[in-house]
């Protein structure tokens, strides 16, 4: 009864799990802007001006926000395929390939008259769902390779985003390209394939929605499904999934499909509401994105879409202002991911302050 009455009196305090984790995100995020600053302070002649451009460009009309809602929609789609795994205990970044193959799927499909159907929502819930698909079946490789034969999935992953990227730039070159143009593009998507815009005198398009969606799903499944609690308890206990009933093996298998059918579907919905034909020469970059935001979202649902909010938020406007800023582009905001993903992931950033504050609370109870 003492005990719970002092549970009572103690209230919130900082060195909670919760609100500690969110003073270590927040903290991170302020340094992070610091060293930001300092590097504007550096490199440009009006670094104060170019600092508060960067915070509020976006909020200046509704284009530029609808920009950053744009951007955010890949990095939340790859943050959420990324939690799943590491919820699972798991640290696969083979997002970064499947986008890339999945999208090369997608793109079959969305150019393919003979396919679709005419009817802008079958067609494109088609190649959505065609894209997630093949992301999830490939994804059962390193699945199926670590619940097998105890592979290293870190090491299985890098390899596999190379393969996957070579193998879909083959593709596309070889039978998706237009002949007699020169470089990677396909032939243009059809209109009944593409996503439809839905908010006027913006590029914000319908897989908004979609990814609303499945941040909504993503939340159910973890934490209202028994599928759900096994994945968090495995994540924590890697005997948990044998003694719940459900075998390791299956479990890894699950996982590893569910998140890559959401890579899959984030590469779908980015190239169909965004690009008018597939012209990724290069791999996405979202698998260490991905690992980024789920760190950041502290592997939750909608942390990982604030997170993914956030990052895009910066990356559109440091895009944007370097239309008209010399010193100003999209690796300014590499400073920014850096630094988070240095701080957030260690387990000693604020530990000390933590410990002392601790400390103080015992001695001022005791």
């Amino acid at each position: 009864m003492t005990t719970l009455r002092q549970s009572e009196k103690r209230g919130f305090k900082l060195t909670d799990d919760a609100p500690f984790e969110a003073l270590r995100i927040l903290a991170s995020i302020a340094i992070a802007l610091v060293v930001t600053f300092i590097v504007l302070c550096l490199v440009s002649p009006t670094p104060v001006d170019d600092f508060v451009s960067l915070l509020t460009l976006p909020m200046s009309s509704a284009f530029n926000f609808g920009f950053a809602l744009v951007k955010m929609i890949p990095l939340c789609f790859a943050g959420l395929a990324t939690l799943l795994y590491f919820r699972t205990g798991l640290f696969n970044l083979s997002t970064e390939g499947i986008f890339y193959i999945s999208g090369v799927a997608c793109t079959y499909f969305a150019i393919n008259g003979n396919i679709l159907t005419g009817n802008s929502f079958l067609d494109s819930a088609l190649c959505i769902a065609v894209a997630g698909t093949v992301g999830g079946l490939i994804a059962l490789i390193p699945g199926f390779l670590k619940a097998k034969f105890a592979a290293d999935e870190m090491v299985i992953s890098l390899m596999m985003n190379s393969i996957l990227y070579g193998v879909g730039f083959w593709i596309v070159k070889t039978f998706l390209a237009v002949p007699g143009i020169t470089g990677t593009s396909s032939a243009p998507f059809l209109d009944s394939a593409r996503l439809s815009l839905i908010i006027k005198k913006t590029q914000v398009h319908s897989g908004l929605i979609i990814m609303l969606i499945m941040v909504v799903l993503v939340y159910l499944l973890l934490f209202k499904t028994r599928l759900g609690y096994s994945i968090r308890m495995t994540g924590l206990n890697k005997s948990f999934a044998k003694y719940s009933g459900m075998s390791a093996f299956s479990l890894f298998m699950v996982v590893h499909f569910l998140a890559g059918f959401l890579g899959g579907m984030g590469s779908a919905v980015e190239l169909l509401g965004v690009y008018r034909s597939f012209t990724w020469s290069v791999s996405p970059g979202l698998g260490f994105t991905g690992a980024l935001m789920a760190m950041l979202g502290k592997n939750h649902p909608v942390g990982v879409m604030v997170a993914a909010f956030g990052i895009s938020y910066l990356r559109a406007s440091a895009q944007l202002l370097a239309n008209s800023s010399p010193v100003i582009d999209i690796k300014l905001v590499s400073v920014v991911e850096v630094i988070l993903t240095l701080l957030i992931s260690s387990q000693y950033f604020l530990r000390k302050w933590r410990e002392k504050q601790l400390l103080k609370e015992e001695q001022k109870n005791g």
